[in-house]
């Protein structure tokens, strides 16, 4: 098990320890996690410290510990939406990162049990501890181990802007394949966004009712400086929200474009059929007519007949063309290409 300590606000440093069988009283001094002691660190002059503890699932009593808290922890290994509980002594629940984030081709998840005085989190992968190690590398002032846990969130929602950038930047891609005509779009990016949104809806949501849990029911485990950090990170996942609903939204129009452009092709190509069709019906009747040999028929005998009904036919043919290209039947959206988002841009601005 590792632990970082913080005292007056401020990383103090980090240790680890092997876990103990011994399970301590609940309260305040509990242990982070059920089956572990609280292990020895720094504390402030004024009692002003914070201790995240860090421990593998085999390191934890699952026999041990209130009720609440052994339901997270069992759950832990196959919950797939991040959420977060509350006691009469400790806050506990589950966060989930999905798959698609970062280098992830795999959801990762870590339990958190929250205590005035101490944070303990619980997972079976690399995803926690190195988040703790980026906070305490940063030098993040941390208050309390609501404000530890708030800067894990923190840290785990920086690269969303981003990738939410990213996300909009396929789907424009796709958009312009699609209006211009030239190139059949990428499914399979089209499909991996899609996927990739729906992960971070649930992710989102998720984080939202842990942190709104801190900031409206956080009373004895966050003190109102921390609350109200807490009410302002709820806000940063509520933008986020609405941004990936404004993203997904557009998803929907994209697909729907490209199904109404598969569906127009399908009917030039029905159309160029029932022309061509059309066009070889008289000939179909020519050949099928003069095919049936009966005697004393017109131009049967004749040395010139079969050159004269090939004249005939093709006289029928650039007949019916003409006729069908002065009715437009032979125009099928053909034109120029639509410009692309980019070209208009490049446009105005050589403007």
């Amino acid at each position: 098990m590792h632990t970082w300590t913080w005292a007056e606000g401020a990383f103090v440093g980090a240790h680890a320890r092997e876990a103990s069988g011994d399970a301590a009283s609940a309260g305040e001094g509990a242990a982070p996690f059920p089956g572990t002691r609280e292990p020895d660190g720094v504390r402030g002059a004024d009692g002003a410290w914070v201790r995240v503890s860090v421990g593998a699932t085999a390191e934890v009593d699952l026999d041990e510990g209130s009720p609440l808290v052994r339901e997270v922890l069992r759950d832990m290994p196959h919950a797939a939406v991040s959420y977060g509980e509350r006691d009469a002594s400790s806050a506990c629940g589950i966060v989930v990162v999905p798959a698609g984030m970062g280098r992830r081709r795999e959801a990762a998840r870590f339990a958190f049990v929250l205590r005035p005085h101490c944070l303990a989190l619980v997972e079976d992968g690399p995803l926690a501890r190195p988040l703790i190690e980026r906070l305490a590398a940063e030098g993040a002032p941390v208050e309390g181990p609501a404000d530890a846990l708030m800067g894990l969130i923190r840290l785990l929602l920086r690269d969303q802007p981003a990738l939410l950038s990213e996300v909009r930047e396929d789907l424009e891609l796709i958009e312009e394949a699609v209006l211009e005509g030239r190139e059949r779009p990428n499914r399979a990016l089209m499909m991996e966004d899609a996927r990739r949104m729906l992960g971070l809806d649930t992710f989102y949501q998720g984080l939202s009712d842990i942190v709104d849990n801190l900031a409206e029911e956080g009373e004895g485990l966050a003190s109102p400086a921390e609350r109200l950090r807490a009410k302002a990170l709820a806000r940063q996942l509520d933008r986020l929200a609405t941004r990936l609903e404004a993203l997904q939204q557009y998803g929907l129009e994209v697909h729907s474009l490209y199904q109404e452009s598969i569906d127009v092709h399908q009917n030039h190509v029905m159309q160029w059929l029932t022309v061509v069709t059309t066009i070889a019906m008289p000939l179909t009747f020519i050949t099928g007519w003069y095919g049936m040999n009966f005697p004393h028929m017109a131009l049967f005998d004749a040395a010139w007949g079969y050159p004269a009904v090939i004249v005939v036919c093709l006289a029928i043919v650039a007949a019916e063309v003409r006729f069908f290209h002065r009715r437009g039947w032979l125009r099928f959206g053909g034109g120029r290409p639509r410009r692309g988002r980019r070209d208009r841009r490049r446009g105005g601005d050589a403007a």
